[in-house]
This record gives C-alpha cells, sequence and structure tokens, in this order.
C-alpha cells in the first residue's frame, strides 16, 4: 500500500466516524432523520415555507409536517430553527471523472449532490452511479456522457470518436448508447451533414445529445435538430449579428432585432443554455494576478495545479495579455444580456467546467449563480438554474430538484435565505446526500483533507 493511499484512507476513515452517528437504520414508524422548525426554499414558487418539519426515511423524503413530531432515540434530529432547506446543487457542467476521488470532497462540502459529466469515456466510471445509490459513497449523482463525437481533425484526439460520414454518425450514437451513458455529447469540428446524421439517429433512438455548437453549424440549425442543451453561449452572439469575425466586430455589429429573433426562437424550443460563466471568466482574467491568486488553489490536488501550469506554459505574456483581453470585451458582454435572455424566456442550467484553470470543483457553482445574478437574472431564476431546471432539463423531477415528498434526500441546509442574496448559499450548515448527514465538523473537515491531500 502506497503512502498517499494510505493517507486517504485514513482521511475517509476520520471522516465516517463523524458520520456514523447520522447513519440511516429504518425504525418501523419512525423516521431515519427529522429536520425540524425549518424554512423550505420553494424553487417553483418563490415561496419561503415557514417553521416545517421534515422527515427522511429510506434515502427520500417521506413527509412534511407544519409541526414537530414525536421521535424515536435512534431518529437523526437536525435543529433546523432559523436556516433554509434547499435542494441540493447540481453543477450542469462538469469534468468529474479524471480526478473523482480527489474532488468529491470539495463538491459535497459545498453542498453539490449532481453533476452533468460531459465527457466520461472510462468504462468503469458508468457504475458510479449505481454505486453512489446502493453503498452510500460519498460522491455527487452523477448524469453521464461518454466519447466526445468530434469531427476530423478532432480537438482532442484522445477521448474522441471521429465522425466524417452518416454511416459513422451512426456507429458512433450506437457505440455510446451501448456504454450506457445518459447522453451524447458532440462537439466542434464536426460538419453539419454529420451533425445532422448524429441528431436523427440520436432521435431515431430515444436519445439526447448536447455539447458545443459545432462551428460549421448555426446555433438556428442546432435548435431545429433538437440539441437538448448549448455549452458556453456558443452560437448565440453570433446569431445576433451580421458577421462572424472577431469578439470585437461581433459585439459592434450586434443587432437588438436579432438577438429578439433567437431569444424567442429559442425560448419556445427544447434547447437549454448552459452559459459556463465561471469559466469564460477565467479565460477573461488570465492575465489579471489578482484573479489568478485565488486561496482556494489551496484545496486543489497538485497534479490539477499542473495541468492548469502546462496549459499556460506554451504562451508568451503578450499572446496571454491578447486571448484574455479580447475574451474579457466578450465576456462582459455576454453577461449583460443574461438577465434580458432569462426575462424573454430562455431557459438556463447552471454549469461551470471544473476543473479547468481558475474553475474550482464545488465552490465555482456558487460563483455562476453570483454572476447569473450580476447579470441581471433574478436571485430565484438563478437558483431555479442549480435545482429544478437540472431535473427537468434531465427528466428527473421524480427524484431532484425541489424539496417535497418522495424526492430524493440529497439537500442542503443554510444558515440565511437565499431568496434575500443568491451568496447565502455558501452558507451551509448540513448537507444531507441521498439520506446521508454530513453537519459542519464533517464538511470542514472535507476540506481541510483536500488541503492536507493536495500536498
Amino acid at each position: 500500500m502506497n503512502a498517499d493511499f494510505s493517507k486517504r484512507i485514513k482521511s475517509s476513515f476520520v471522516i465516517l466516524l463523524l458520520i456514523i452517528p447520522f447513519g440511516s437504520l429504518c425504525r418501523a414508524g419512525k423516521p431515519d432523520i427529522v429536520i425540524t422548525r425549518v424554512n423550505i426554499v420553494d424553487v417553483k414558487t418563490g415561496k419561503i415555507l415557514k417553521n416545517k418539519t421534515l422527515t427522511i426515511d429510506n434515502n427520500r423524503i417521506s413527509a412534511i409536517y407544519d409541526n414537530e413530531i414525536v421521535s424515536s432515540d435512534s431518529t437523526i434530529v437536525i435543529d433546523g430553527k432559523g436556516k433554509y432547506l434547499i435542494p441540493g446543487l447540481w453543477d450542469m457542467h462538469a469534468h468529474y471523472k479524471w480526478s473523482h476521488v480527489d474532488l468529491d470532497p470539495l463538491l459535497i462540502a459545498n453542498g453539490i449532490t449532481g453533476v452533468r459529466e460531459m465527457w466520461g469515456n472510462m468504462p468503469a466510471f458508468v457504475e458510479i452511479p449505481k454505486r453512489s445509490q446502493q453503498e452510500g459513497l460519498l460522491s455527487p449523482d452523477v448524469y453521464l456522457s461518454g466519447d466526445l463525437l468530434d469531427g476530423n481533425p478532432p480537438c482532442f484526439p484522445a477521448g474522441s470518436l471521429v465522425v466524417t460520414t452518416p454511416d459513422e454518425a451512426v456507429a458512433a450514437v450506437k457505440k455510446q448508447i451501448d456504454q450506457h451513458v445518459d447522453f451524447i455529447k458532440v462537439y466542434s469540428m464536426l460538419t453539419e451533414e454529420s451533425f445532422m446524421a448524429i441528431a436523427n439517429e440520436a432521435k431515431k433512438r430515444n436519445i439526447t445529445f448536447a455539447g458545443h455548437i459545432p462551428n460549421r453549424v448555426s446555433i438556428y440549425k442546432a435548435i431545429e435538430a433538437g440539441m437538448s442543451s448549448s455549452e458556453h453561449l456558443y452560437g448565440f452572439l453570433n446569431a445576433c449579428s451580421s458577421v462572424d469575425t472577431s469578439n470585437e466586430a461581433l459585439i459592434s455589429t450586434f443587432s437588438e432585432k436579432r438577438f429578439d429573433s433567437i431569444c424567442s426562437v429559442l425560448a419556445k424550443s427544447s434547447m437549454w443554455l448552459c452559459p459556463t460563466l465561471t469559466v469564460n471568466r477565467a479565460m477573461s482574467y488570465l492575465n489579471d494576478s489578482i484573479f489568478i491568486n485565488d486561496n482556494r488553489i489551496a484545496y486543489l490536488p497538485e497534479y490539477i495545479i499542473n495541468i492548469w501550469n502546462q496549459k499556460m506554459n506554451p504562451y508568451s505574456k503578450s499572446q496571454i495579455d491578447n486571448f484574455a483581453n479580447s475574451a474579457r470585451v466578450r465576456y462582459l458582454f455576454e453577461l449583460s444580456l443574461i438577465g434580458k435572455m432569462n426575462e424573454k424566456g430562455v431557459k438556463f442550467i447552471a454549469g461551470t467546467d471544473f476543473p479547468n484553470p481558475y474553475v474550482f470543483p464545488g465552490f465555482s457553482l456558487h460563483d455562476e449563480l453570483s454572476l447569473m445574478v450580476k447579470g441581471g437574472m433574478p436571485t430565484l431564476d438563478a437558483l431555479r438554474s442549480a435545482t429544478i431546471n437540472p431535473a427537468i432539463f434531465m427528466n428527473k423531477k421524480a427524484d431532484f430538484g425541489s424539496v417535497e415528498v418522495g424526492k430524493l434526500a440529497s439537500l442542503v441546509v443554510l444558515n440565511k435565505n437565499p431568496l434575500e442574496n443568491i451568496e447565502n448559499t455558501k452558507t451551509i450548515e448540513s448537507v444531507i446526500v441521498r439520506g446521508k448527514v454530513y453537519n459542519r465538523k464533517a464538511l470542514d473537515l472535507m476540506l481541510e483533507q483536500a488541503k492536507s491531500n493536495g500536498k
């Protein structure tokens, strides 16, 4: 047994000791867990349901009462007085599988109880969601894609399926379905012919597809094809302009009429936007020493920081400056459109694209919600983008997205009202993952161990 593995086992054992008192032993007629006098945030209506008592049995919410109830000695009782209960948060654009063992504690400590994995081509990885449910592992639920379906040459040769003909498109979709993915991930270099062939085959086989709108495909064509989500706002600004060149030209030729048109089409369509504002911001401030000296780097494993450095090393300071300054112009302009897009009915899900440089697993989802509000989105709608909207998008409303009887007990107890200030999603007192409770002490220990494990 090597030293790192031994260290991780010991760390896991310490956390286990902290959560053993919160285990789920079923008692006939008595709930496993009771949260008393808590204020439930109803993300559907925007109302606060005050002073409710919520019970959990067999990993699901079993009842919600107006008054406190009598519980048995074996029942875990959480005092929710003055606190706020929200559904567990989802990061809907994650690259989780590469380092999930190290990142799980950062996600759970930040109330992230679900992730949409956007590139999950490791065969054994498809077992993680099933194992998480059965074994109660410290991990979020996972909604999984497989290899990237890309054109020739692909952006990332390793982990991509190259598709250049309709026949190859059919074969690629079949291969992904055989690997039991939840959706198909499309990428930037696909031709329009290959993209449409993927779309047609996915529709025939009743599986959704999402990802990058390819460079040679318009957002209107992607909407028409039934693409379920577009990442990073790709294609949107292009649809609002008469040119398709530099960021500066796209902004200078921005048309309100075109903007209204694409928003109207999106609002009526089945496509959701995952803007990943945090990664767009990070690319815009790579030359800002204050931004890149973020103290949250301390929580990351050293190998992730090394990868960040490797991505930056080939470029000179002037190259980084030119890239960041141009990206910043576009990022700030797109950010200013978020509230208007939301008001016009465009549908949003929140995602971060961690662990790209200066996008911090767990922490950055809270940044994403704050940026949405900064861009003009109401606080409630920002919270919905990480709770009920992902559940609707994934067709998993029976399990996730709101605090209701019958839903999986993946919940976050906050010390402050998130509807008053979206920053209050950070005031986490406890996290419940599929009926297992992690109190503040356990969450703090996870974060401290993340610091020590990464060094």
